[in-house]
């Protein structure tokens, strides 16, 4: 839950709707609707940031009671089985072991940024407990989709000047949010026409809720059907957040970066060039194995990789029959529902079936 507690606006409300944000446990008893229920939560209208956390909490405490805080900071290949070190000393022994690292260690930096990564002044999110510190600084957030927006937005509130600079013309999402006012006839053409939020357009969209059927594609048309489920955009409410507060920038690309002092200065095609001390990099997530550094590196090079994927089977396992891989290093053979909440039912029943025969 790392990347929801640490890097999301704290303020942001679910894209999902609520049939479609409940985490997987036998018998069904762990929805977030139980939860809801049970606590006597309004189930109208879209989730907010804090009650999926608050749920996530419940959820954890009724479920998944052995929880160690600490980091895994190395997993080794061991005769019988892997050895797994933490950041407190411990280390364990396991004979499987199911990494679940979600997206935030493969946040993607163009090539012109490569060289100044590490550098302060340049992130790939907002640090949300220091954003006292970027009232009247100058803040530039590339990228054109939800991360984007909703960094510049935060960062607006914060008191900074803000600019958004995008290579392609920024996409606002139709309001189809699941919560708006409907009649039982046009809700049934809703479900119809999407029958999850998030994805699209009809009828591709319908593909996400059958990964055996997407891992039966060939990987060429996977990845192009990904990308075109997930195109970058941004919800219909961030509007009235960013515009008239923000600078936005459309159409245009870095070239090129050069560090000046403590601030970063960018050189973008149309010949303009940009001074910043904060640069927000919301340029999406590409899978590289290479960022797992905490697996040994025998144990890395010796795992499958196809066009820069992992190799995995139906169960989720790598070449190494003993490792699987969950969410988002998933997504290249069973499509988009593999990184959200709506897909840990399938993971989680279809990775159990291999972890308990």
């Amino acid at each position: 839950m790392e990347t929801w507690t640490t890097r999301m606006p704290p303020q942001m409300t679910l894209r999902s709707a609520w049939n479609e944000t409940s985490l997987s446990a036998p018998g069904g008893g762990g929805t977030i609707e139980r939860w809801a229920d049970l606590h006597g939560v309004d189930r109208t209208g879209p989730i907010p940031l804090q009650r999926f956390l608050a749920y996530a909490g419940w959820f954890r405490e009724r479920f998944v009671n052995d929880v160690d805080p600490s980091e895994v900071v190395a997993v080794e290949r061991t005769p019988h089985g892997f050895a797994v070190a933490t950041s407190s000393g411990d280390e364990v022994l396991a004979r499987r072991v199911v990494l679940a690292v979600g997206i935030t260690p493969f946040s993607y930096a163009p090539p012109a940024f490569r060289p100044f990564e590490g550098h302060t002044g340049l992130r790939s999110g907002l640090e949300l407990d220091r954003l006292e510190r970027l009232r009247d600084r100058t803040v530039v957030v590339l990228g054109g989709g939800q991360a984007a927006l909703e960094s510049a937005a935060v960062a607006a509130d914060a008191g900074a000047r803000v600019e958004v600079i995008a290579r392609s013309p920024i996409r606002w999402f139709a309001d189809r949010e699941p919560h708006r006012p409907r009649s039982p006839l046009q809700q049934r053409l809703y479900r119809l026409a999407y029958p999850a939020v998030g994805y699209g357009p009809p009828p591709i969209n319908r593909l996400v809720l059958h990964p055996d059927l997407f891992a039966s594609l060939p990987a060429g048309l996977r990845h192009r059907l990904t990308a075109r489920q997930l195109r970058p955009g941004a919800s219909p409410w961030l509007r009235q957040q960013v515009i008239g507060r923000v600078t936005l920038t459309e159409g245009v690309t870095v070239t090129s970066v050069a560090l000046d002092g403590d601030s970063l200065e960018l050189l973008l095609d149309d010949g303009s060039t940009r001074r910043t001390s904060e640069l927000v990099l919301a340029t999406g997530y590409r899978f590289d194995l290479r960022r797992l550094g905490f697996l040994a590196r025998p144990l890395r090079d010796s795992l499958a990789v196809q066009d820069g994927s992992l190799v995995l089977d139906r169960h989720f396992r790598s070449s190494d029959r003993d490792l699987l891989f969950v969410g988002y290093p998933a997504e290249a053979r069973f499509g988009p529902l593999s990184r959200f909440v709506l897909g840990t039912r399938f993971t989680a029943t279809r990775a159990a079936e291999y972890l308990v025969a």
